[in-house]
Parts: structure tokens; sequence; C-alpha cells
């Protein structure tokens, strides 16, 4: 009996200790699929905790946003209130404007048809005949020119020629005549320069000044230069020549006051 038993017995001691071994097996690896599960958890944790706090800074960007966008809205508001106080203001602008401006009174010009002087060109030169009226200022006086395309220069008659000194510069005084009155007018002007001017019957020459007039004739108004002499013995008083002629008027030797006088107005008195 005793021999039989011993073989059972260490059955059920190797059940025994299987048993036990099998149990430790288990137990690990329970213990290492908790751990993984632990390790899982806390990536997790962490990813969450790392979504939290972007969700945070975005939710802070959008209060931000959202903080802007009512700021615009804001000052859209108010310019449209700008912009509609401007347009009551420019509909108003008309009547203000009326309330404010007179009624426009009707000007009536009148044209005084004596004052009037035709100007006869040819194309952008003035015509003139061989003899004109002009208007030599000073002494404000009208006189009848001869025009003469062989003469270079302008000649003036000047009687009772005197030379004096005023200021350091040459200057003469002289008279000239009226061509419908007996009056002398004095005239003192002062001497540009000076020329010699030879002649026929005076083969050493004489020296005569030099000075400027304003002439008037037709739509021309400057001062031009001329040589003084005493002309008293020619019909003529003044003679115009080619530095009047050139780039300002053309010549009809066939025609004679082609260019209307100039009159001076009444109301203003003769140029000194």
């Amino acid at each position: 009996m005793s021999i039989h038993k011993k073989p059972a017995q260490r059955l059920v001691a190797g059940l025994i200790v299987f048993g036990l071994i099998s149990g430790l097996s288990a137990c690990t690896g329970l213990q290492q699929e908790r751990l993984e599960t632990l390790q899982a958890i806390e990536t997790l944790t962490l990813e969450l905790k790392q979504l939290n706090e972007i969700s945070v800074e975005n939710q802070g960007q959008f209060n931000e946003l959202t903080r802007e966008q009512k700021d615009v809205l804001d000052q859209l508001q108010l310019q449209s209130t700008e912009v509609s106080q401007l347009q009551d203001s420019v509909a108003e602008l008309p009547r203000a404007l009326t309330n404010l401006c007179p009624n426009p009174t009707i000007a009536t010009a009148t044209c005084d048809s004596e004052g009037l002087r035709r100007v006869i060109i040819s194309g952008n030169k003035m015509v003139v005949g061989e003899l004109e009226r002009v208007w030599l200022d000073p002494p404000g006086l009208s006189l009848n020119a001869r025009v003469d395309t062989g003469a270079f220069s302008n000649s003036l008659n000047a009687e009772g020629l005197v030379e004096f000194e005023r200021d350091g510069d040459d200057w003469v005084r002289f008279f000239i005549s009226g061509s419908d009155d007996e009056h002398n007018y004095p005239i003192e002007r002062r001497v540009l320069r000076w020329v010699r001017v030879f002649q026929q019957a005076d083969k050493l020459g004489s020296r005569r000044p030099i000075v400027t007039m304003r002439l008037l004739l037709g739509d021309v108004s400057e001062n031009f230069e001329f040589t003084l002499a005493d002309r008293s013995h020619l019909e003529y008083q003044v003679l115009l020549g080619r530095n009047f002629l050139t780039d300002i008027a053309l010549v009809d030797v066939g025609r004679q006051f082609v260019q209307p006088p100039y009159v001076p107005a009444k109301e203003s008195g003769q140029s000194k």
C-alpha cells in the first residue's frame, strides 16, 4: 500500500507546482499589460493637455479677432454717420448759396463807334502808305510822316537843338512844331549815342544825336530810335525808315494815310 501511494503523491505535488508556476506566469503577464496601459494613459493625458493649451490659445485669438471686428464695425458706423451728415450738408448747399448770392444783374455794354480804329493788315504785318499820320509821345502830338524804304533810320525835325549834360549823361533840348498850329512844343531827351551823317551838300558830315520817342501808328505803340536834325526846310517833320518797317509793316507806295489816326481818349491828358 505504501508503495502505491508515493507515485500518486508525486503526481499531486507536480500538479500543484505546475499550477503555481502557471499562476506566477499569468500574474507577470497581467502586470506587463497593466504597465503598458498606464503608459498609454499617460501619453493620452499629455496629448489631451497639449490640445487643451492649443484650444485656449485659439480661443484667445478668436476673442481678439472678435474685438477687432467690433472696432471695425464701430468705425464703419461712425463713417456712415459722417457721410450721411455730409450728404445733408451738400443737399443744403444750393439753398445756402441762393441766400448768400444776390440775383445777378445783366451787364450791358455800349460800343463807342467813334473810338474804334480799324487797322489794315496783310498777313501778320500792318499796311502803310507813303504818307501816314503818326502820334509822337512826347509831346503827345499828331504829325504827318513820310515812309521811305530807302532810308535806314527814322528822322525827326528838331528846331533850336541845344546840347547839355544831366547827371553825367548827354541830353538835348529841342522844339517840335505842330502840323495844325503854330505852337512850338519843347522836348528834352537823353542822347543814346551820336552818329555822323554824310550828304551830298555836306561832304564832311554832321554830328547828330539819336534819341528814343514813343510812336503810335495803327496797332503799333512802341519806342523807336530817331535821329534828330533840322528838317524845317522839308515838307514833313517825321521820316520813317527801315528800322521802323522791318518785321512790322508793308508799304503800299500807291496809297496814303492807310491807317486811321490815333485819337487819345477825351478824359486823358497829353503825355509828358
